[in-house]
């Protein structure tokens, strides 16, 4: 018979954020952003956001996550727009499917040798949210991989049901509504990620605030250092990450410069100092 393991609780207190830590603080942040609230996962510390980085996701909130939120359920809500949230969800169905692990091989993740891993996401903290998730018990043999991939599986499986009730729901009304639901639905399979998982209603920054979203915790240590820091410095950091407008390298640090005073982040003098975070006690669930 073999052993049942109940969830640790590791936190990982001081030194870089893990993986799952670094994605808590930013989905914590964004359900302040949009009024949401999220289940507390006490296996992660959640860490408070450096200003800049509230700012960002403000802009994203204005931006790629803007057509969600307009479709925010409520009681007049008229079936074109059911059909929009339908097809939302039916495209994170097939982002979970396949897209990701599309995406995971581009990055090169499936590369990553367990070390790696381990520095990037400890085990230990992945296991003992999981297992939180599963909500059973688990023993000492099953792989931490395979219970991510049955928390996957859960959460697809729940899109589906939700999917299903939807067309359930629409196929009891009339003619006219079910065709402004199918309308809706092609219409919301393409209004927040498109063929390639890339989000839409980008207006051309997107893609540097996900790279100065990814490398906070390295900016925030920049902004920290001593010899002092510049906007060409971080501009040297960012560059093997994004694909930068120019070919010249002094246009290409006005265009960041640019982009980061938009979002109050400065990085030399009076301005670089580090501001105010918002802080969040827990994080929500995968």
């Amino acid at each position: 018979m073999k052993k049942e393991q109940e969830p640790a609780n590791p936190l990982n207190k001081g030194g870089p954020p893990t993986l799952l830590e670094f994605m808590a603080s930013y989905h914590a942040a964004v359900d302040k952003l949009t009024g949401q609230k999220g289940e507390e996962n006490p296996e992660l510390e959640v860490r408070p956001l450096p200003q800049w980085g509230v700012k960002t996701l403000e802009q994203l909130r204005k931006t790629v996550m803007r057509p969600i939120l307009k479709l925010k359920p409520h009681k007049n809500i008229n079936c074109k727009d059911y059909g929009k949230i339908v097809g939302i969800l039916d495209r994170q169905i097939t982002f979970l499917e396949v897209d990701i692990w599309e995406i995971l091989i581009a990055l090169g993740l499936d590369k990553i040798t367990d070390e790696e891993w381990e520095k990037i996401q400890p085990e230990a903290q992945m296991r003992a949210l999981l297992i939180r998730v599963l909500n059973r018990k688990v023993g000492d043999d099953e792989m931490t991989a395979d219970l991510a991939i049955e928390v996957l599986e859960l959460k697809i499986k729940r899109y589906k049901d939700i999917k299903q009730a939807g067309f359930d729901f629409i196929a009891q009304q009339s003619a006219k509504d079910r065709s402004l639901f199918y309308d809706g639905l092609a219409i919301g399979y393409k209004l927040f990620l498109n063929e390639a998982g890339k989000f839409c209603g980008d207006r051309g920054r997107t893609e540097i605030y996900m790279d100065l979203l990814a490398s906070q915790y390295e900016i925030e240590k920049m902004r920290r250092m001593l010899p002092v820091k510049n906007d060409g410095n971080l501009y040297d950091y960012l560059k093997p990450l994004h694909n930068f407008p120019s070919s010249v390298r002094e246009q290409n640090i006005a265009w960041l410069r640019d982009v980061c005073d938009d979002i109050s982040l400065y990085i030399t003098g009076k301005r670089g100092r580090p501001v105010g975070a918002t802080k969040c006690k827990s994080a929500p669930s995968l």
